[in-house]
């Protein structure tokens, strides 16, 4: 299609301040907790509003999607996600901080979708997988995002104040950046559409995908909205070390997405998802029996790098299966994402009657099932269908993965 390595840019940049906006949030988590004065079973149950309201949106983001086109859909997204990101900081109860949390998962289904596909279209167009390096870029903000987080809340920036200042940047910058993404026509778009349910499900052919998905990004979330509260309520850490684990979890992370797309060519998918569970594994153990913040750290580091591509190449396996890849994108997501945002629920919950190391532990089952469903990430073209010439770099791309 003519287009060049350039033109993946936008959506590396798109997928970073994305994530960073996240970030910035997940970071004041403590500060909220401590404002509202809510124990960690109360603080849970809160944190599920999202997961609640991620599902709910994924249920039938892939048809949004397929009905706005990917581009319309991020520009659309991302005001839709925002808009709620401002809210949780202003919420004066935790009753008004979950249904805040709700309308932030909500928020967060088409862009997610709309991304992800947009990043496959890319991909595709220009004959060499991105999926690893704009994950990467998400990891990146997720770092980003985690420094000014921390810098907030070590000079007492209030909540509120705090995250009306990101959501007014990464607004305009987000906007910026999706009037620059290239406009990319595929065999899909110009084929008959099929008429199909607006409420997605995992079909039977990627469901393990989707468990092995979703079994990392559990570890994922409860890193990420726990890490800080352990260091502090465990370690008496005080900010900005608290936010050290998180940065160290993300900055590991990111490099290791950034790494992932020659890696996983190079030793292929299947024995990449092998390793990275395995070191995921190592990093939580020693988080679990770390006794000073350095161990905590350093485990978190090695858990980012454990996480680092096990979304990526679950994408672009999910995207490579039969169907259309919007649908197939947010039937994985569905699943997966329920336990990136379902983890710091358990963790809480646990962490109420056995302790914070007792809530981290239970992680360690989440890493073991991913580690055995492993072989689920190699890519597979339907059999009986021919590709089309012009979608040959996808094929390509499929299968060094």
């Amino acid at each position: 299609m003519g287009l060049s390595f350039a033109s993946a840019r936008p959506i590396m940049a798109l997928f970073f301040f994305y994530s960073s906006s996240m970030a910035n949030w997940l970071i004041r988590i403590p500060d909220v907790q401590h404002k509202l004065g809510m124990d960690p079973a109360t603080l849970a149950i809160c944190l599920l509003g999202v997961p609640i309201g991620l599902v709910t949106s994924m249920a039938f983001s892939g048809a949004v999607v397929e009905w706005l086109g990917p581009r319309r859909a991020i520009k659309i997204g991302f005001p839709l996600l925002l808009v709620p990101l401002l809210l949780p900081g202003f919420a004066p109860t935790p009753t008004l901080l979950f249904f805040a949390l709700v309308l932030v998962g909500l928020g967060m289904g088409p862009l997610e979708v709309a991304l992800n596909v947009t990043a496959d279209r890319i991909g595709r167009a220009i004959g060499r997988t991105v999926m690893s390096r704009c994950h990467a870029f998400w990891s990146f903000g997720l770092m980003g995002g985690s420094i000014t987080g921390s810098l907030a809340a070590t000079y007492n920036l209030p909540p509120e104040i705090h995250m009306i200042v990101v959501v007014v940047c990464v607004f305009v910058i987000g906007e910026a950046l999706a009037s620059r993404l290239p406009h990319i026509e595929t065999a899909e778009d110009d084929a008959p559409k099929v008429k199909t349910s607006s409420f997605v499900l995992p079909s039977p052919k990627i469901v393990l995908l989707c468990l092995f998905a979703f079994g990392m990004l559990l570890v994922e979330g409860g890193i990420i909205d726990w890490s800080a509260i352990y260091l502090r309520d465990v370690f008496g850490a005080t900010p900005p070390t608290t936010g050290y684990a998180l940065t160290a979890f993300s900055l590991v992370m990111a490099f290791g997405r950034l790494a992932g797309d020659w890696l996983s060519m190079r030793y292929g998918a299947v024995q990449m998802g092998r390793v990275c569970c395995t070191v995921a594994l190592a990093g939580l153990l020693v988080m679990v029996f770390a006794v000073n913040p350095f161990m905590v750290i350093a485990g978190a580091a090695a858990t980012g790098f454990g996480v680092s591509i096990v979304f990526p190449l679950a994408v672009t396996a999910a995207a490579s299966r039969e169907g259309p890849p919007a649908v197939n994108v947010a039937a994985l997501s569905l699943l997966s994402f329920s336990g990136f945002l379902l983890g710091p629920p358990m963790v809480g919950f646990v962490a109420q009657f056995g302790g914070y190391r007792m809530g981290m532990a239970t992680l360690l089952l989440a890493t073991l099932m991913s580690l055995v469903l492993s072989g689920e990430v190699r890519p597979r073209k339907p059999a009986s269908k021919r590709i089309p010439a012009e979608d040959g770099a996808r094929d390509t791309a499929a299968e060094s993965v």
